[in-house]
């Protein structure tokens, strides 16, 4: 059993909304290092013990009799690089022939390096969730932002498929740190830039719920002005 230390706590069997351009099942993990208030995924950050366990034989039963017309399989949660049983979970995967990819906030460069040396991750998605000197605002959690700039630069030179994405929060995200964003990412040479369209009716502050997110056409216009820096696309927005 390779999930030994890690808990699925949520399982799609099939989806077309977590890989772009992939057919894939997708895994949940609960437990998160950040506190972010405007998260979409609030209970299983803050209570993944509420949330009933899906075994791992049946994760397993489903990959194996979809392997012809499955293209991958995706680990998000809460934040999946906190646990200590991730890499078996990955190694699970794997050995089905499955391709992975992996969600992550980035706050653990270290295990992202091992994940990527051990040739256990295809793709990554990192969550930028604003720029550095707000990322205690955006996380309400105390990090060593250079830590971000790790993952970051990591992820960037890796040599695997990878994209990064903000959420996109008034009060939280305003057009300047997107672009500030951008700029960065286009001078690593960062493959792609993904701008979120925040969604107030699932969030973990309640205060937050009452932000008015920007208007598509807004977000359509940041997309163009990113552009001029890093590829850049939106998600999200209707």
């Amino acid at each position: 059993m390779p999930t030994k230390a890690i808990e699925i706590k949520g399982f799609i069997p099939v989806t077309m909304l977590d890989w772009d351009g992939k057919l894939a099942s997708t895994l949940f993990v609960g437990g998160c290092n950040l506190r972010c208030p405007f998260c979409q995924n609030a209970p299983l950050v803050t209570c993944p013990e509420s949330i009933p366990n899906v075994e791992w034989k049946e994760v397993e039963k489903h990959l194996k009799a979809k392997k012809s017309w499955l293209d991958g399989c995706v680990v998000t949660g809460g934040e999946p690089t906190i646990h200590s049983g991730l890499k078996n979970l990955l190694s699970g995967i794997k050995k089905l022939e499955y391709p992975v990819k992996l969600d992550t906030n980035g706050t653990l460069p270290r295990v992202l390096r091992q994940l990527i040396q051990d040739k256990l991750v295809d793709f990554i998605a990192m969550d930028i969730k604003t720029t550095l000197p707000k990322y205690l605002l955006a996380t309400r959690t105390k990090i060593e932002t250079e830590v971000i700039k790790e993952s970051i630069n990591l992820i960037s030179k890796s040599g695997i498929g990878h994209e990064f994405r903000t959420t996109v929060v008034p009060g939280f995200v305003e057009r300047e740190d997107i672009l500030e964003v951008a700029k960065y990412l286009g001078h690593l040479g960062a493959k792609r830039y993904v701008l979120q369209q925040f969604n107030p009716r699932t969030v973990l502050d309640p205060k937050v719920g009452k932000i008015k997110p920007f208007s598509r056409k807004y977000l359509l216009k940041l997309v163009k002005e990113c552009n001029k820096f890093v590829p850049t696309k939106l998600r999200g927005a209707g």
